[in-house]
């Protein structure tokens, strides 16, 4: 989900200080307001600074409330959502909705009550795992999965103030699955049994619930997340306005011009802030402040001197880096695959260059990092080399849809075509941003493309599951039980950072096997990572 912060400085606006127009740190009731506001001081969009070290910035109703937008508590948290929204949703009442995140980088999807409590249906994420199904006052109440990375496991069950109470459907990710009678958490059957006849349907029908109810909520927030993408517009539009008709500098550049600079200098210090865009949200924030803990500095460091810092520890790292390489040179330690998307852009997946010290594809041309998202398993990179031919972005894939993977398996630098069918439209753990296909691949296919009949992208290899593993524990051997990433994932995180790519097909008749397959090969490279 993209989550856009801003920080509205409306230097231009500093001498404007009424109602209607537009304000810069205006004092309000126990709060500063930059932004539009209306007759009798009501806010209608900009950032609302409170005395109590909070904020909230996005659109307000027409009460002058807060509406829909980002909230950021004094510790760091912060509410990404609707608010003011009065509703009810499986017998709960909320009055707001969205994702709350939390400074550890966990977070929960899900409908709110006033004290931001998940009511009604959401998820709670953790380090290891997460709780999914029906809420009251924070804790599962109702239908249910619970969920643990560390085991392999997902409970699906009947929870009161997140206790089991009656038959736990245990699924494991070894393919191993059982049920038990429980009460209170506790095992009240004299043992496990099969999971067959009603009990399958009965199970099928909570995986149903689950799914159907969180895509209602992913729905709300994608609505979200259209209203952000307005509010970046309408502050641009307002900006031009503004400076075409007082030819005084944009509103934000000097401060911009500083954060996006430490955003960049934080970026190569390793710190985690996503996107270098100028804006100041709880993720550039909490990055400063762990950059000032890290190196023993002053709360009340003035932007000049961080940036001398940044620079100082910059340039010592890298002095550091150079002595290492100078004893040490990185070697060829893995490959993977990626493919054009557009002329110049590739994706792949994150595994593939995790820790590289650098990226080549096959004729040592070095390849540029443009983003990653580590929780999708995806990476977009920058080549050096234009590509005449791309890939076009078509649908998500549809259950038993012919489908072809392109890659360089096993270290081999001459590519691998294969093709098979759509075997499931869930991934492992039953994730639904994942699918399941039959088409062989190998060690060295991950982030190579799935394609359609019409050689169109649906989606990205990343995984086949483990055959030694089920071997051992179940005494058989799977076949073509294969994973990729669908396309809507790699749709989003194309779209965030602004990177242009064609929908469709690139075919107006449906092309023959061989036609895909030259096109694979013309548009799918090897990527070697170095270390």
């Amino acid at each position: 989900m993209r989550i856009l912060l801003l920080l509205i400085s409306f230097n231009l606006f500093s001498q404007d200080t009424e109602c209607p127009g537009y304000v810069f740190d205006k004092q309000l009731e126990r709060q500063k307001f930059t932004g539009e506001c209306a007759e009798g001081n009501l806010r209608v969009w900009g950032t609302a600074n409170y005395d109590n070290g909070t904020s909230f910035q996005g659109f307000f109703n027409s009460e002058g409330l807060i509406s829909k937008g980002i909230y950021t508590f004094e510790g760091g948290e912060y509410f990404y959502g609707e608010f003011n929204t009065p509703g009810e949703i499986l017998g709960s009442q909320y009055s707001r909705v969205g994702r709350l995140v939390f400074s550890d980088g966990s977070y929960t999807e899900a409908y709110f009550d006033e004290n931001f409590q998940a009511v009604g249906f959401g998820i709670i994420t953790y380090n290891n795992g997460y709780q999914q199904g029906m809420f009251s006052n924070g804790s599962l109440n109702g239908i249910g999965v619970k969920r643990d990375d560390k085991y392999g496991s997902s409970l699906y069950s009947t929870w009161i103030n997140a206790k089991a109470n009656g038959i736990v459907f245990f699924e494991y990710d070894d393919g191993e699955s059982f049920q038990i009678q429980f009460i209170n958490d506790k095992p009240v059957s004299e043992g496990p049994s099969s999971i067959q006849g009603a009990a399958k349907d009965q199970l099928d029908q909570i995986k149903k619930f689950l799914n159907l109810n969180y895509a209602e909520l992913r729905e709300k927030i994608s609505s979200i997340d259209k209203t952000m993408d307005d509010f970046n517009k309408l502050v641009n539009e307002t900006d031009a306005q503004i400076e075409a008709t007082t030819k005084r500098s944009k509103f934000a550049s000097k401060r911009s011009l500083f954060i996006k600079s430490t955003q960049e200098l934080l970026a190569i210090l390793g710190y985690k802030l996503g996107k270098a865009d100028g804006i100041s949200g709880p993720l550039t924030a909490a990055a400063i402040e762990a950059f000032k803990q890290d190196q023993g500095l002053a709360e009340d460091l003035s932007d000049e001197n961080l940036l001398v810092e940044l620079q100082k520890q910059v340039r010592k790292e890298s002095n550091a880096g150079n002595d290492s390489l100078a004893l040490k040179e990185p070697t060829l330690a893995s490959n993977g695959t990626g493919f054009f998307v557009s002329n110049d852009i590739v994706v792949t997946n994150q595994h593939v260059i995790n820790n590289c010290a650098y990226l080549s594809d096959s004729q040592n041309n070095i390849l540029e990092i443009v983003t990653v998202d580590r929780l999708n398993d995806l990476a977009v990179l920058r080549s050096p080399i234009k590509s005449k031919d791309y890939i076009y972005l078509d649908d998500d894939p549809e259950l038993g849809e012919l489908v072809y993977v392109a890659g360089f398996p096993l270290s081999l630098e001459t590519l691998n075509f294969t093709s098979g069918a759509v075997s499931a439209l869930v991934g492992g753990e039953k994730n639904i941003t994942q699918f399941q296909f039959t088409a062989p691949i190998q060690p060295g296919n991950s982030g190579g493309p799935v394609l359609n009949a019409w050689g169109s992208l649906i989606g990205v290899a990343f995984a086949s599951i483990n055959a030694v593993g089920i071997l051992e524990s179940r005494g058989v051997i799977p076949q073509n039980i294969n994973y990729g990433i669908k396309l809507d994932v790699i749709r989003d995180i194309l779209t965030e950072y602004d990177i242009d790519y064609d929908e469709g097909r690139a075919y107006w008749f449906k092309p023959s096997q061989e036609d895909v397959a030259q096109l694979a090969k013309d548009t799918t490279i090897l990527i070697n990572c170095f270390k």
